[in-house]
């Protein structure tokens, strides 16, 4: 039983899982408290990468009888034999990359953007690893902006180059709900505030695409300044904290109820199969009340925006 969730093995098998995080994220503190200290469960660990980082983690078992083998004074590489260590689960990019290049047992990435786990997944496929994103797939953000702003026709988005695996499925969601997408397509976050200026007046909407090396800390909040100003909503973000930052809503993985995908990895990594990366199943909507209030949505239309993305 791992956080209250039974991994799908049989009775005769034992599954070592290795949960690793250079920065302890809820999610990662959540697991930690939802498998206090057992025969089943290691204390927490400190281990030093190559590079000398720090990282936390801990070690479950589906088979208290068969004790986690863990030892604080270990290196990574000395923490994850392949003997000892079914599954690795790292929690962020540091840690991921880390496992990637000191282990060899099977890795799944969690809260690590598609961006981010794209060259890490660059791999041989005799090297079996996989990745939960960080992010709700994009079109999911179109369809919340249709949802909030019913009279929406043309919603600005930035582009990178070269085009994102994301854009495709994007355009055929916005020819699905008749909204016009306007690409505005840039290298780096000063060309995307750059070009936004010229085409607000246009734009009844501005979703915010999952890249860090367009929207950041240093790009977001110019933009925000502009679209404010102007009155016209941003959707989107990687995380809940856009939406704190001024984005008026944005459609996010629901980590309360994301171990369950993770089981559900975790157990074909350790069957010696490698899923496909995929985005969160379970998501929540978020809104920042304030920008909505300024933009005069009601609370009926939250409600129903909420409502529709609770899966």
């Amino acid at each position: 039983m791992i956080a209250g969730l039974t991994l799908l093995m049989t009775a005769t098998e034992a599954t070592t899982v290795l949960f690793l995080a250079r920065e302890e994220s809820g999610l990662f503190r959540w697991w930690d408290a939802a498998t206090p200290p057992s025969p089943a469960r290691s204390a927490r660990l400190s281990i030093i990468t190559q590079t000398e980082a720090s990282l936390s983690g801990f070690i479950l078992t589906t088979t208290p009888s068969v004790p986690p083998i863990a030892n604080r004074n270990l290196t990574l590489a000395e923490q994850c034999p392949p003997h000892h260590t079914d599954v690795m689960v790292a929690f962020d990019r540091e840690a991921a990359q880390a496992a990637m290049q000191e282990c060899v047992a099977p890795l799944l990435m969690v809260q690590v953007s598609r961006q981010q786990a794209t060259p890490l997944l660059d791999v041989p496929p005799d090297r079996r690893a996989s990745a939960i994103y960080l992010e709700a797939h994009p079109l999911l953000n179109l369809q919340l902006a249709r949802v909030l702003l019913p009279h929406a026709r043309t919603v600005g988005v930035w582009v990178p180059t070269p085009a994102p695996p994301w854009l495709a499925s994007l355009r055929e969601e916005a020819r699905r709900l008749q909204i016009t997408l306007e690409e505005m397509v840039v290298s780096d976050d000063l060309e995307a505030v750059r070009a936004l200026r010229p085409r607000l007046a246009h734009l009844d909407a501005v979703l915010l695409p999952p890249d860090s090396t367009l929207i950041n800390e240093w790009s977001l909040k110019p933009l925000l300044l502009m679209t404010i100003r102007q009155g016209v909503p941003v959707l989107g973000g990687l995380t809940g904290a856009y939406v704190e930052a001024g984005v008026l809503a944005a459609v996010v993985a629901d980590e309360a109820r994301l171990p369950e995908q993770m089981q559900f990895f975790i157990t074909e990594l350790a069957h010696e199969r490698v899923p496909m990366p995929a985005y969160p199943t379970a998501v929540r909507v978020v809104v920042n009340t304030t920008v909505a209030q300024t933009l005069g949505l009601s609370a009926d239309v939250i409600a129903r925006a909420q409502a529709l993305f609770s899966r």
